[in-house]
């Protein structure tokens, strides 16, 4: 049986590269992965700008202008944000400018608008010195050539303003994993079906995993439903093996109803099956034709924890994304944690900041049953409990991998 380091490094290792890129539309883009460095085409900003409104001027006409010794000088001109100015600044005149707006020639100082009276003839008294640190020089934010974003960023609101600013239309991206998604069990009965006969339950894991691959950059290209029979786990398998990755829930334990494990010895191959973690142990990976497969417990805790420590992060490298796995931080136990040796266990918890002593900490959502679905709702992170410790009381600080 794998342990989890092993387990993750070998999921990995199958992932030969991201997917082929493809062009998407700049308003399309957010989480997608670059999939080219982007050299800046222009300087941003594009001209000198002044970050505060106030007044431009030459510095040597200011002096040591101050509240004791105010300096009045008229009024030139007036620059506002989109204008352009229509000549050089004189020595000895100030120009009313605004944020943003550019600067015009000869201005090499900016006196906030907070430290100026204006009269109505036209004049400006200046109570503080110009200073050219109030002035947006060009291409001080990107230079025309510069790196602006290397490849395998994944594209954040920011990421996006950046391309937008360098007038980026349409975005070269990694394209998204497509990926089949197959639910096991004769017990499962679709959301928002017919009421549940006795024996019956919702198929709440088809959901959760569904928005868990589109968090994660993929898309799910079909969802299937199979009995517990060879014979339509087999049909499913067919369907779905033209996908890039084939996720199925359910049907991994070793019960005489339990058959993906089987058919996907028969048509594809099997890597490993079982890992040294909780919740999650039956856990099958392999290959179905050209397709990575991942074969999840049925359990819903156990179904999605085990998708965020192994599918996302192979989905993620398949989108050409540069950070595979979650951050992590530390946090310390409100209570205590019973933990069994021989397994690592990642335990569902909420995370609390304590500003007094500037750390996190950590509280289970609730009895850690793998089938208890409601032990995911709300959770910020799973806390790691390591294979070679037993119990940890309150106060222990352990690693938590954010959600």
């Amino acid at each position: 049986m794998r342990s989890y380091d092993e387990a993750l490094e070998q999921v990995l290792a199958a992932v030969l590269g991201p997917l082929e890129t493809e062009l998407v539309p700049l308003e399309q883009a957010r989480g997608r992965a670059l999939a080219e460095d982007m050299i800046a085409p222009v300087d941003l900003p594009p001209f000198d700008n002044s970050m505060v409104d106030g007044y431009a001027v030459r510095a040597a006409s200011v002096g040591a202008a101050s509240e004791d010794t105010p300096l009045a000088l008229p009024i030139g001109m007036e620059i506002a944000a989109g204008s352009w100015p229509t000549r050089a600044l004189r020595a000895g005149e100030a120009a009313r400018i605004f944020t943003g707006a550019p600067l015009p020639e000869g201005g090499d100082a900016l006196v906030m608008v907070e430290d100026t009276e204006e009269d109505e003839s036209g004049w400006v008294t200046l109570r503080a010195p110009g200073s050219s640190h109030y002035i947006r020089r060009r291409g001080s934010d990107l230079a025309v050539g510069e790196l602006a974003l290397p490849a395998h960023t994944t594209l954040t609101p920011g990421e996006l303003g950046v391309l937008a600013a360098l007038n980026q239309s349409t975005v070269p991206c990694f394209r998204r994993p497509r990926v089949g998604l197959l639910s096991t069990g004769d017990e499962l009965v679709p959301v928002g079906e017919q009421a549940l006969a006795p024996g019956q339950i919702r198929n709440s894991n088809g959901p959760a995993l569904a928005a868990a691959i589109e968090e994660a950059g993929g898309i799910t290209v079909e969802h299937v439903h199979a009995r517990d029979t060879i014979a339509s786990v087999t049909e499913a398998f067919a369907r779905l093996a033209h996908c890039d990755l084939v996720l199925s829930s359910g049907g991994v334990s070793v019960g005489s109803h339990d058959h993906v494990k089987d058919v996907l010895e028969a048509q594809g191959s099997l890597a490993f099956w079982r890992i040294a973690i909780k919740p999650g142990r039956p856990l099958a990976f392999g290959r179905l034709g050209s397709a990575l497969f991942f074969g999840l417990p049925g359990n819903p805790a156990s179904s999605l924890v085990t998708f965020e420590l192994f599918v996302r992060p192979v989905l993620r490298k398949l989108a050409g994304h540069a950070l595979l796995t979650r951050p992590q931080l530390r946090a310390t136990l409100t209570d205590k944690l019973p933990h069994a040796s021989g397994r690592r266990e990642f335990v569902r918890a909420r995370l609390m900041w304590q500003e007094s002593t500037g750390t996190y900490t950590a509280t289970p959502t609730g009895a850690q049953g793998s089938h208890r679905t409601a032990s995911m709702a709300g959770a910020m992170a799973l806390l790691i409990a390591h294979e070679d410790h037993g119990d940890y009381p309150a106060g222990t600080t352990l690693p938590a991998l954010l959600l």
